[in-house]
């Protein structure tokens, strides 16, 4: 085979019913050299169950008949190797794609470092991220981000994401912060005092420096107070939580102790603890959406930060789950192909778009 793109398009029309002989055949042959290796391990209930799913999400036509491994294989190339999406549905009929989202691109490194004088400077999308090293403020290639006079007073900065916008800072301490789209970290040019203290709105990962002096973050009413660990939090005042994930060290969530691997869900009904899928909450940091169990407002969330854009709900749906993963440098019609495979209805109205 040469590669994912013709294995989907095979799969395709193999489950459109219109796949010829001869397209059959070479189906056949990868499935006979690759597939049947890969899925050995799969039980006649794994199989089952992804029969089930595949016609779930793609109603198949009676006359085509579904090799029950060959079936498993496809389930594992849509989910891993083409990096697509999987949804726990009930079966609905596919909607044609919608090509009025192709203009709409994906986003990319877009941020405004706001100086303490409120003067806003536009950083360069081709880098990926600025350094703080006393009063100078450099881009990570050591090029200068901007010649104002900061004086020698401790001052506070800006790091502002906009939708559709990322950037990474290294802090005064050697610390890094990765910002998400929407987001903005407030932050001094120095540390001094007691403690290493910033302001977060937003979602961003950190990587704290070890100091004896703690890092702390401050979020709504949440406090993350470490001495040196990695973490993400998730602060948007869109969302019901501020959920704070732990990779690494220790932190202590206002006076909860987290250890590695979960994550506190912060709200006005005081913190839970839950065990944490560190794949998925960190997955936009390296470039992808991964949605586990995700319901369909999560998903438009993600959607609507990364892509500038607007949702609007027409109809309330329950019970959708959305399962897997897809690159988020995308343009937005390519995600909204596979989400119509859930049976979920979009049209697009400017940048708005509504869910029908």
């Amino acid at each position: 085979m040469k590669g994912n793109q013709q294995l989907i398009e095979l799969l395709e029309k193999y489950q459109a019913g219109t796949i010829s002989e001869e397209e059959k055949a070479i189906l056949e042959s990868w499935y006979n050299q690759e597939a049947a290796a890969k899925t050995a391990a799969i039980d006649d209930s794994e199989v089952q169950e992804s029969l089930q799913r595949i016609k779930n999400r793609l109603p198949l036509p009676k006359q085509v008949r579904i090799w029950p491994r060959l079936a498993a294989a496809a389930v594992l190339v849509l989910l891993a190797g083409a990096s697509l999406l999987y949804f726990t549905h009930q079966g609905h009929e596919v909607k044609p794609p919608l090509t009025k989202a192709a203009a709409i691109q994906p986003g990319g490194n877009h941020a405004v470092l706001q100086l303490a004088s409120g003067q806003q400077v536009a950083l360069n999308s081709q880098q990926a991220g600025i350094v703080i090293k006393g009063k100078q403020v450099l881009y990570s290639d050591g090029h200068e981000v901007t010649a104002a006079d900061m004086g020698n007073h401790l001052q506070y900065m800006q790091l502002i994401t906009p939708k559709g916008g990322q950037y990474q800072i290294t802090l005064p301490d050697g610390s890094r912060v990765w910002l998400n789209s929407a987001s903005k970290l407030t932050y001094p040019d120095r540390f001094e005092g007691d403690n290493r203290q910033v302001q977060l709105e937003g979602e961003a990962y950190f990587e704290v420096s070890k100091d004896s002096h703690p890092f702390i973050v401050k979020s709504g009413g949440q406090e993350v107070r470490v001495l040196g660990t990695a973490f993400n939090i998730m602060a948007y005042t869109d969302e019901d939580e501020i959920q704070t994930a732990l990779v690494s060290g220790a932190v202590r969530v206002n006076e909860t102790l987290l250890k590695p691997g979960f994550e506190a869900h912060y709200s006005r009904d005081g913190i839970q603890v839950i065990p944490s899928n560190l794949e998925v909450v960190t997955a936009w940091k390296n470039g992808l959406f991964y949605f586990k169990d995700a319901s369909l407002q999560t998903v438009m969330n993600q959607l609507q930060r990364w892509y500038d854009i607007e949702v609007i709900y027409q109809s309330a749906r329950k019970g959708d789950e959305f399962n897997g993963q897809i690159p988020r440098d995308k343009p937005l019609t390519k995600v909204l192909e596979i989400l119509t495979l859930s049976g979920i209805n979009f049209k697009m109205s400017g940048r708005q778009l509504i869910v029908y």
